[in-house]
């Protein structure tokens, strides 16, 4: 079978040129610049000096300024990073002039928002935010799901359980051996006997005082063996004051207490 025969024109190599209207950026875009009869620079300077004081924002005319950027725009393209940053840069100086038109005095009322609001205090904002988010989330998705409060269990809550009847004879056996069990000792009493009678320490007092008919209170006491001995003895003495059978003296207070006895008593 023989070949089909290609002619010279089909074989023919058909150059390509570039088209030199084609061409790529080269470097970083250009950069939107201020001119005005009073300030000629980037956006970001003009707004540096008139937040310094340097230049005053009255002979800046906002309104040039928003028609170059248009201009700008339409002959360059911009991101929107850029643009954003005009924007932000443009409603400041809008600002610092509508400032700057308004009346020295205040009129009492403060706008909301004047102030500067720190980076870091909105933050702590937005995190305080957050967590109540999730916590109203939280609360939303478990309400009426479980209950608000936990309480005791109760006798009610309890599964029925059905209950067989006892069986007389292990109901026999067990009061026979609660009945085996012994009764408790009782307790200890708590009155404890007497070791002296009030009797017997004024005898004790009446052979102290001796044929002098003086002692020191104290020198008895401490040949007590026992509290209750001393306080006993206390109490001796004092029946022995009431019966007009013994005089106490204390000269100093804390000092020691003589004790004599009356001529007239009877032994």
């Amino acid at each position: 079978m023989a070949r089909p025969e290609v002619s010279s024109k089909q074989a023919q190599a058909i150059p390509i040129e570039a088209d030199p209207r084609v061409g790529l950026a080269v470097g970083p875009p250009p950069e939107f610049q201020v001119e005005l009869p009073v300030f000629e620079g980037p956006l970001p300077l003009l707004l540096h000096l008139i937040e310094s004081a340097e230049l005053d924002i009255l002979s800046v005319s906002l309104a040039k300024v928003a028609d170059a950027y248009v201009a700008f725009v339409a002959t360059h393209p911009v991101d929107a990073a850029n643009l954003a940053q005009f924007v932000s840069t443009a409603a400041q100086l809008i600002l610092i002039k509508s400032r700057s038109l308004l009346p020295a005095e205040p009129s009492g009322l403060e706008v909301a928002g004047d102030e500067d609001i720190d980076e870091e205090d909105l933050r702590q904002r937005l995190i305080a935010y957050r967590a109540i988010r999730d916590a109203a989330r939280d609360l939303a998705a478990r309400d009426l799901v479980t209950p608000m409060w936990h309480r005791e269990p109760r006798l009610s809550d309890l599964p029925e359980a059905p209950l067989a009847p006892l069986d007389p004879v292990a109901l026999s056996d067990a009061l026979a051996r609660l009945a085996a069990v012994a009764e408790p000792e009782p307790p200890a009493p708590e009155i404890v006997a007497r070791e002296v009678t009030v009797g017997q320490q004024i005898g004790v007092l009446r052979a102290a005082l001796g044929e002098t008919g003086r002692v020191v209170l104290q020198t008895v006491l401490a040949a007590g063996t026992s509290r209750t001995e001393r306080v006993v003895t206390v109490m001796a003495v004092l029946e022995l004051v009431r019966r007009r059978e013994l005089r106490a003296r204390q000269k100093t207070l804390f000092g020691p207490i003589v004790l004599e006895m009356l001529p007239e008593a009877n032994r």
